[in-house]
């Protein structure tokens, strides 16, 4: 996993002042599971990101590039999304917009899958919304295709 996102994982967390076990009750995440997480022993997927970003307020641009703020400004006119309940259905729509990045630079499935360094099995599960996407196709996309990790994940 990347180390970059331990960092800042680890970084939020401090940010909040809690144990990894604290922390991890707060995201409702088995303690064992978020060790892993901080460790590197375990990918997380974009459900972790989901859930820092919902629970947490972080700015998930911030997790993966390191620009801009580690939260969301509440006040600000874009902060309404902080406690907005359309983030885990936009979440959803990851495969769809996926799908339409792969349409505008014409990629067959297969071609896509290999840019972002899995199978076209497990591609074709992402776009189809049967699986969702970890960390390391999330920073593959925002590598090979210059796109915002934050609009990709949650079309905002």
């Amino acid at each position: 996993m990347n180390n970059e996102f331990k960092k800042k994982l680890i970084e939020v967390r401090k940010a909040y002042n809690l144990s990894g076990y604290a922390f991890a009750k707060k995201l409702n995440i088995p303690q064992p599971t978020y060790l892993r997480y901080e460790t590197g022993e375990q990918k997380p997927s974009a459900k972790l990101v989901e859930a820092l970003v919902l629970i947490c307020n972080v700015n998930a641009h911030w997790l993966f590039t390191g620009e801009g703020n580690m939260f969301y400004d509440p006040f600000a006119a874009t902060g309404e999304r902080y406690f907005s309940t359309k983030v885990r259905t936009n979440l959803s729509g990851f495969g769809k917009r996926l799908s339409l990045l792969q349409a505008q630079h014409n990629f067959l499935d297969k071609e896509m899958a290999k840019i972002l360094g899995i199978t076209e099995k497990q591609y074709i599960a992402i776009v189809t919304g049967a699986k969702l996407p970890d960390i390391e196709l999330l920073t593959n996309l925002k590598q090979n295709f210059k796109v915002s990790v934050d609009s990709m994940l949650f079309d905002m």
